[in-house]
């Protein structure tokens, strides 16, 4: 996302939020990565499909699960037989 006030984050923010979607910096916020990382992730078509409106990339909500649930992993109990 461009450099802006917190006032215009804050505006872009809530339309976002109006379409279902996480803006750019929330997502990196959750997903705990930096710029540099979300922009390589959609170099690569890594992470959860993004739409981009002109220079903003907005997350869908639904994208974003998906996303998670891709990288949701079952606990494997250690049996007896394994140790």
């Amino acid at each position: 996302m461009t450099s802006a006030t917190p006032e215009s984050t804050d505006r872009v923010r809530n339309l976002a939020d109006q379409l279902d979607c996480l803006i750019e910096d929330d997502f990196r916020l959750l997903a705990g990565i930096t710029p540099l990382t979300a922009e390589a992730w959609r170099k690569r078509g890594q992470g959860p499909a993004y739409i981009r409106l002109g220079t903003r990339y907005l997350y869908p909500r639904k994208a974003v699960a998906k996303h998670l649930e891709s990288l949701t992993r079952e606990r494997v109990a250690l049996g007896k037989a394994m140790l």
